[in-house]
C-alpha cells in the first residue's frame, strides 16, 4: 500500500476562519466592478497607450474566478504598443489580483463549516503532492497553459503566504504576458477574431453559469418555503 502524501505535511498553524470577513467581501465586489467598468472603458476608447487600462483589466482577468479573458488582450496590445510596457503593466494589475485573491480566498476556503472537503481522498493526494514543491509547482503553472486555478486552490487551501504566492506569479506571470505580446507583434491576428475569442469565452461562461446561478436561486427559494411551512406547523 502506497504511502499517503499528505501524511505528515498539515502544519499545525494551518488558519481556519470561523466566517469571511467584511474585508473578503468588499474585495470580492471590488474584483466584479473593476473587471466590469474597465471592460467597458477598453472598448469604448481603446488606444495603443491605454495601457492603464490594460493594468486594470488584469485585475480581474487574473483573479481565481474569472470570466474575463488575458490572452486576446495582451495579444492586441502587442500589436498595437510596446512588448515590455504590455508585460510590466499587466504585471502590475496581476499583482494587485493575487493579493486580492489570497485575502478573499484564504478565509473562504478555509471556514471551519466546510473543511470536510479537505478529508476526501483526492485533495488529500493532490495537497501532499502540492507541499512538496509549492512555489515550483506555481511557477510551471502560471507559465503553460495549464489551467491555473486548481493549483490556486491548493494554495490557499492551506494558506500559503501571500509574498511567496505574489512572487511565483510574477515571476511566471510576466515572461508569458510577454510572449502572448510578441505573439501579436509578429503574426497579423485581426481585431475581429481577438474580440470574437472574448465573446466566445463569455457565451461559454454564460451557458454553464446561467443555469447553475437558476438552479441555485430555486433551491433557495425551495429551502425557505420549506422552512416557513415548519415553523407555521410548529
Amino acid at each position: 500500500m502506497g504511502k499517503d502524501p499528505a501524511q505528515g505535511l498539515q502544519p499545525p498553524d494551518n488558519p481556519t476562519y470561523a466566517r469571511v470577513g467584511p474585508l473578503a467581501w468588499t474585495l470580492g465586489v471590488c474584483m466584479i466592478v473593476i473587471g466590469v467598468v474597465t471592460s467597458v472603458l477598453m472598448f469604448r476608447d481603446f488606444q495603443s497607450d491605454s495601457y492603464l487600462y490594460l493594468a486594470f483589466y488584469s485585475i480581474p482577468a487574473n483573479t481565481a474566478i474569472t470570466m474575463f479573458p488575458h490572452e486576446p488582450v495582451l495579444i492586441y496590445f502587442g500589436k498595437v504598443g510596446e512588448l515590455l510596457p504590455t508585460a510590466a503593466w499587466a504585471t502590475v494589475g496581476t499583482f494587485v489580483a493575487g493579493v486580492m485573491d489570497h485575502k478573499v480566498f484564504v478565509p473562504v476556503l478555509n471556514l471551519q463549516s466546510i473543511q470536510s472537503y479537505k478529508e476526501r481522498p483526492f485533495y488529500r493526494k493532490a495537497i501532499g503532492y502540492f507541499r512538496r514543491w509549492p512555489f515550483a509547482t506555481l511557477l510551471v503553472a502560471g507559465f503553460t497553459p495549464i489551467p491555473f486555478f486548481p493549483f490556486k486552490f491548493l494554495c490557499f487551501s492551506v494558506g500559503y503566504p501571500m509574498w511567496k504566492y505574489v512572487t511565483a506569479l510574477l515571476v511566471a506571470r510576466f515572461p508569458r504576458y510577454y510572449l502572448y505580446a510578441l505573439l501579436g507583434a509578429t503574426f497579423p491576428i485581426p481585431n475581429w477574431i481577438l474580440i470574437a475569442s472574448v465573446g466566445v469565452i463569455f457565451g461559454l461562461y454564460a451557458i454553464k453559469g446561467v443555469p447553475m446561478a437558476v438552479a441555485k436561486l430555486k433551491s433557495r427559494k425551495r429551502a425557505r418555503q420549506t422552512a416557513g411551512t415548519y415553523e407555521s406547523d410548529a
